[in-house]
């Protein structure tokens, strides 16, 4: 799809995910879809699908419009086939990671007042065990088709291939049509409800991208489809034309066999994944193919990127050369849908990888505490905007409180800056900065300087109490295989490139693996907190 046809659907207002795949069927016609060890799948068999899915829940189930379903299955590409088929048939869909405890969807599903599930053999016995330990009316069993058959579980519903089709539910691109919940990363975890608008409102970084990334190419995407970056992906990869290549799960040597194999072209991820790549220590030649790593969810470090760059290349030029690939960092929130503001990281810029700037028709601004925005280089809360749209909690009993501003912009609780041209900085959380005798120190920064070091693989940095100072800065990380770097010798290392009040007063150095974390990969530092806490006050 050329740039034009791109900027044309990024501009029309009829398109809705309600009638997304009617509508790129009668506009586009008929094209491959997503490319795998299934062969390759087209936009008519998925149209097909989900029609014959919202058959079933209207027919079978008596889905009633603006009804929430929650998916509670094992990750795989059905799970996005029900969520589209949910929208269309104008219910309202609310992905649930698999790997939440009963304990955590009990509490998700009643506060939703859910009634109809969708399930699998295998979440159910791992999880669930009876039908007694939710309270839900309708229980639907959805298993994976490309997997051996499972037997029906007794009191489930199948879907069986229904062979009418219904129009698509007309639903106002205002109105809420999905549920997804927050990382939970400072609390318990919050519904996000999301319309059209928000779940396409970031379908313009398709027209930026197409410098980049067209038809042509081929995305590999091993992401958790209750995650909004896995649905935003799709449905703006749907929307641009994009291929993709679709793992159930992440794993290094999958995901490297994956490229090497179908020669993907464009990797799409967290920063954990491209972390796990890199220090995994790849043959460059299986990655020779790659043109775009496209990071989003949470920061990218600097010492990250610059290992990708290493790999792949925009462009092959003669006897051997090559352009760098390019990095891709998406930022945006549940809240916001998915993308709202984008940066592009190229090797002739440097220092471009730390700047983004607001995808169409987001507007941002920097404020103080006051709410009045603050000047250029000046540090302050990142807030955003769009027209149409007035995000707020699923079932909202004053969990919304406080997440806009009076004219409408969301109260990101992010840190940034703003410099001469207009680009956007993150410096990090407000809840991520540490107050240390009189001095603000970010976390962001530190972090970056503890990866730095050549043989940490990943590090978190937070504050802990302190009688004189408030806080002190300490940091936790993980290291490379075989490394025998000291905690003493890391501290020493920070020191050298942070001003004395910044430098962490210690490092931990953590098991393998044993960094905690919430079910999208993000750092839970409350976790390290409580820890460490605990065993300063024994020392």
């Amino acid at each position: 799809m050329n740039i034009i046809r791109r900027y044309r659907l990024s501009k029309d207002p009829s398109l809705t995910v309600s009638n997304l795949l009617d509508e790129l069927l009668l506009r586009r016609g008929d094209g491959e879809t997503s490319v795998g060890d299934f062969g390759v799948f087209k936009l008519s068999e998925l149209h097909s699908d989900v029609c014959s899915i919202d058959a079933f829940l209207r027919r079978t189930v008596g889905l009633k419009p603006g009804q929430a379903v929650a998916v509670y299955r094992t990750n795989d590409r059905n799970c996005f086939h029900w969520f589209l088929a949910i929208v269309r048939a104008g219910g309202i869909a609310m992905p649930l990671n698999p790997m939440l405890s009963l304990p955590e969807v009990r509490r998700i599903l009643e506060k939703s007042e859910i009634d109809i599930l969708v399930t699998d053999r295998a979440v159910f016995e791992r999880t669930i065990h009876t039908q007694e330990s939710l309270h839900v009316k309708t229980w639907i069993q959805v298993e994976n088709e490309l997997a051996p058959p499972v037997a029906q579980m007794e009191g489930f519903l199948q879907r069986s291939d229904e062979q009418a089709i219904f129009s698509p539910s007309s639903i106002d691109p205002k109105e809420t049509i999905a549920v997804f919940h927050t990382s939970g990363t400072s609390g318990f975890p919050k519904g996000a409800a999301l319309s059209s608008n928000a779940l396409l409102g970031g379908r313009s970084s398709t027209v930026l991208a197409s410098f980049f990334i067209g038809s042509k190419d081929l995305a590999l995407i091993a992401l958790p489809w209750s995650h909004i970056m896995a649905i935003s992906i799709a449905l703006n990869g749907l929307v641009a034309g994009i291929r993709g290549c679709l793992l159930d799960r992440f794993d290094v040597d999958r995901a490297l066999n994956a490229i090497e194999r179908f020669g993907i072209t464009a990797v799409v991820g967290v920063p954990e994944m491209f972390a796990r790549i890199v220090n995994s220590s790849p043959d460059p030649a299986r990655l020779k193919t790659v043109r775009v790593w496209l990071s989003a969810s949470d920061h990218l470090p600097a010492d990250i990127r610059e290992r990708l760059r290493q790999f792949g290349g925009l462009v092959r030029l003669p006897f051997g050369r090559r352009i760098p690939p390019v990095l891709l960092n998406g930022y945006g929130m549940v809240e916001l849908g998915g993308l709202a503001m984008m940066g592009v990281d190229v090797s002739f810029m440097p220092g471009s990888g730390d700047f983004c700037f607001p995808v169409p028709p987001f507007q941002v601004r920097i404020v103080d505490d006051n709410g009045k925005e603050v000047k250029s280089g000046r540090v302050g809360e990142l807030q955003i905007r769009r027209g149409g749209m007035r995000p707020h909690y699923w079932k909202d009993k004053g969990d919304s409180g406080g997440l806009l501003t009076a004219d409408g912009f969301i109260r990101t609780g992010d840190l940034a800056t703003r410099n001469g041209l207009g680009l956007i900085r993150l410096v990090g959380r407000s809840k991520d900065v540490i107050k240390s005798g009189g001095y603000s120190i970010y976390v962001r920064e530190l972090e970056e300087a503890v990866l730095a070091h050549p043989q940490v693989a990943r590090a978190a940095a937070f504050g802990l109490p302190h009688k004189e100072k408030g806080e002190i800065a300490v940091a936790a990380v993980e290291l490379l295989d075989g490394a025998s770097v000291s905690e003493t010798e890391l501290v020493d290392w920070c020191r050298q490139s942070l001003a004395a009040y910044k430098a962490p007063r210690r490092i931990w150095i953590l098991d393998a693996g044993s960094m905690p974390k919430n079910h999208n990969g993000k750092t839970l530092r409350r976790e390290l907190r409580e820890r460490f806490a605990e065993e300063i006050n024994r020392g």
